[in-house]
């Protein structure tokens, strides 16, 4: 049977929150889920990632070293959401980028019987993502100070980084703004966007 999870995802530490909410089918996999976030969140999708609930670890196997422990990160290609997820309320934990360490909290709002989606969709969002590479939480509301005083020795230099960020438009970064259609337009192609990523990162 037919079925679609809608989704609140929050950037942990954030204030004001940094949220959206999407929905997509109950059956993909964590892999799936993990690309859908990158894009609903407005990360760059170049570093790390692990889901954990309870004493699921899920994410990126590099290698098969015969281990089979309850802390075992298990491939998010072999495991499907509706696995794991089974009752509202239930909530993951995201970790992306092992390095700034940005933390998200995934919570299942609601199961849709009956019905198919064809593509996933955000439905709401509530300010822009940070820019990759800026340090984690503490180096993103630094960067913000810095960006508020056009007259701070930093100023030039990173009002010049951020503009080749994915989260500035047309050369420009506004943490206030969630462009919603841009996200809901990506999902659209969601199978392109995962099958170019793969083509990239297997060129690396």
């Amino acid at each position: 049977m037919s079925s679609v999870f809608k989704f609140r995802i929050e950037l942990e530490g954030s204030n004001p929150k940094i949220w959206r909410e999407f929905l997509a089918p109950s059956d993909i996999t964590f892999y799936k889920l993990h690309h859908i976030v990158q894009i609903v969140m407005g990360w760059e999708n170049y570093h790390l990632y692990e889901f954990t609930i309870d004493s699921y670890r899920i994410g990126q196997q590099f290698e098969d070293d015969g281990f089979n422990g309850p802390h075992e990160v298990i491939d998010s290609h072999r495991i499907k959401i509706c696995d794991v997820l089974k009752s509202k309320g239930q909530k993951l934990h995201y970790l992306y980028d092992f390095g700034d360490y940005w933390e998200h909290s995934l919570t299942l709002e609601m199961n849709i019987d009956d019905l198919i989606i064809p593509f996933p969709v955000c439905c709401a969002g509530e300010l822009g993502c940070p820019p990759e590479d800026v340090g984690g939480l503490p180096g993103f509301y630094d960067f913000l100070k810095i960006m508020g005083k056009p007259k701070h020795p930093e100023y030039k230099e990173f009002k010049k980084w951020v503009k080749s960020k994915l989260v500035a438009i047309n050369g420009k970064y506004d943490p206030e703004k969630f462009h919603m259609e841009k996200v809901n337009w990506v999902l659209l192609q969601l199978d392109v966007y995962i099958k170019e990523w793969e083509n990239e990162y297997n060129e690396q």
